[in-house]
């Protein structure tokens, strides 16, 4: 009688660490419907500009600022992409160099969001003159910017 109860208590911890464990991405993915915006502490970059919401089939435009420094020393830029859609699958990232102003200090792009997406996420990359790049953020995706046609849950 005994082994019985301890077999239902370790199937209900079982089942209740389970579901704690399907819960963790929803807890981590951000709140939704809010844009993320990158934090530019101590890159090169001085300013990001993006729309304020996606819109099916409508471009989506960015510009990335360099500061004076990086735009006279040979920096480029580029961006990946991701478009995620309302079903809650993810299309796989696309990178993507940016076209550079003449003074180096503006780099824009632009790109076209599906149908029935929820988001844009975006990261940029410098790149240096001397062969090395740097990412930010270095790990996962650091802009959010929401759709006109997000759907939640």
């Amino acid at each position: 009688m005994n082994e019985a109860r301890t077999r239902t208590a370790m199937r209900r911890v079982l089942a209740l660490s389970l579901c704690a464990l399907l819960l963790i991405p929803l807890a981590s993915a951000g709140e939704s419907g809010v844009n993320k915006e990158m934090d530019l502490t101590g890159t090169a970059i001085t300013i990001i500009t993006t729309p304020d919401t996606s819109s099916d089939g409508v471009d989506f435009p960015i510009t990335v600022t360099l500061d004076d420094e990086a735009a006279s020393n040979g920096t480029t830029v580029s961006w990946t992409w991701q478009v995620c859609i309302n079903t809650g699958v993810c299309l796989t990232p696309v990178p993507e160099d940016l076209s550079g102003s003449s003074d180096g200090k503006e780099w824009m792009a632009k790109m076209t969001p599906v149908d029935d997406h929820s988001y844009v996420n975006y990261k940029i990359t410098l790149n240096y003159d001397d062969g090395n790049s740097s990412t930010y953020p270095t790990s996962g995706f650091g802009g959010k910017v929401w759709s006109d046609c997000w759907v939640d849950g």
